[in-house]
């Protein structure tokens, strides 16, 4: 799918009382840019205020913001599938499009995407209004808003969904690397259609070093693989002290005519482990010299910005760390990027709790529906990014001691092995039909 920065332009308020409103005490919006801390620009309670969740979040309040923002959809996009893209919104968001309710995602660190197409007015404005929440949810500062970065989906009826490209490095040697693509391809239409997807593997420098094409055709409504292996000669190795990164490209051309295009950053290495060697990266035992970091930036709260993630990796790697740990959920796609370009490996850390409360209000009350998404939407983003290079399905869990506990630990196992397999590329709808939320 096409893919438009949706950052700017957009409105934020604390969202009163509704009846407070209604009497005439009107609270104002104000003009701001997501990535977007409304909680760090709230005044901080009095140690002892018992309102809040006290020294834990550096004594801020909790709140609930609300944030709203129109667009334009033009007449050419009727028949199209738009998607509201949002690498992370802390917590509990709300989406509501043109006022009616397109969507929802309890957990504050997941990445997740609104289907708007149905509720779309084409040829004029659109709004978009997202509530997000935080009350006693937290055993560190979460800050509150949209804090990560959000994205405009456009596809055709067909498209390659959203991270639909995924590759694979299986067989590496001196002379060539053996590269796998699996790209989805979905037919929303009612008719059978066939397309060619033509893949190209790029280095740093731009230059295409693979090509590959092939037809593939698909029924109404269906969702099917496309398969590429690729050779890249002489190739360079990606590892934390040479990271090395490639482009896979991938257009869909229906004739003469491209209808879609995707692209995933990737790099070219072998991982093994073993009790003999321990980690293995490139045929090198690579030992670990891990930090484990929080997602706020200090005085600037929350909001994720490149720059700052970006520098947060140089001086780890500075300080001869090689290996961070997001503490304790999934880090922004741009910290995974800052990794992947400077050589920093990565504990993907998916959860700090299960079924079992930490805070009163926390995710807990939320696990046993959404762990199954959540995790999907872990795998689905960081599978191509070659820092990644183990998962961690939970942070001290205090269930992990007992019978249930450890049924539970089998099952996110069970699902992260699954998810991550390179020849079994997940099919399913860009839109959960539970509730509109991929």
């Amino acid at each position: 799918m096409f893919r438009t920065c949706f950052n700017d332009e957009w409105q934020v308020r604390q969202k009163p009382n509704p009846f407070a409103e209604l009497s005439g005490q009107a609270v104002p919006f104000r003009s701001v840019t997501v990535p977007h801390d409304a909680v760090v620009e709230s005044g901080r309670e009095r140690p002892g205020d018992d309102s809040g969740e006290g020294g834990s979040v550096a004594y801020y309040p909790s709140g609930v913001f609300e944030y709203r923002k129109t667009f334009a959809v033009p007449e050419e996009d009727r028949g199209k599938t738009v998607i509201v893209e949002f690498d992370g919104a802390y917590r509990d968001a709300m989406v509501y499009v043109n006022s009616a309710y397109a969507g929802q995602r309890p957990y504050g660190y997941s990445q997740f995407r609104i289907d708007a197409t149905a509720f779309l007015k084409y040829g004029g404005d659109n709004d978009i209004r997202v509530e997000t929440r935080n009350h006693r949810d937290s055993r560190w500062y979460s800050g509150g808003g949209i804090y990560r970065d959000t994205w405009l989906l456009v596809g055709g009826p067909v498209r390659i969904p959203p991270h639909g490209v995924r590759v694979a490095t299986p067989d590496i040697d001196a002379e060539r690397a053996v590269v796998e693509v699996a790209v989805a391809v979905t037919n929303d239409s009612e008719f059978l259609r066939t397309v060619v997807a033509c893949v190209e593997i790029r280095d740093r420098a731009g230059a295409r070093v693979a090509i590959g094409s092939a037809p593939i055709s698909l029924g109404p409504r269906e969702t099917a693989t496309l398969r590429q292996r690729l050779y890249v000669r002489t190739p360079l190795l990606w590892s934390a002290d040479s990271p090395e990164l490639y482009e896979c490209v991938v257009a869909l051309s229906d004739g003469d005519v491209e209808i879609d295009r995707d692209a995933a950053m990737f790099g070219i290495r072998s991982l093994r482990l073993d009790p003999a060697h321990g980690l293995w990266i490139n045929g090198t035992t690579v030992e670990l010299r891990g930090a484990c970091i929080h997602h706020d930036n200090g005085p600037l709260g929350a909001a994720t910005y490149a720059g700052a993630e970006q520098r947060r990796v140089e001086i780890l790697k500075a300080a001869g760390f090689n290996a961070i740990r997001m503490s304790h959920h999934p880090m922004s796609t741009a910290m995974l990027d800052a990794c992947d370009r400077l050589g920093m490996l990565v504990l993907d850390e998916a959860f700090d709790t299960w079924a079992t409360a930490k805070s009163p209000f926390d995710y807990s009350l939320h696990f046993a529906q959404w762990w199954e998404r959540d995790l999907e939407a872990l795998v689905d983003r960081d599978f191509n990014h070659p820092s990644v290079v183990m998962y961690s399905i939970g942070n001290e869990i205090p269930e992990v001691g007992n019978p249930a506990g450890a049924a539970w630990a089998r099952r996110l196992a069970e699902k992260v092995r699954g998810w991550t397999a390179p020849a079994s590329l997940p099919m399913r709808s860009t839109t959960c039909s539970r509730c509109s939320t991929s």
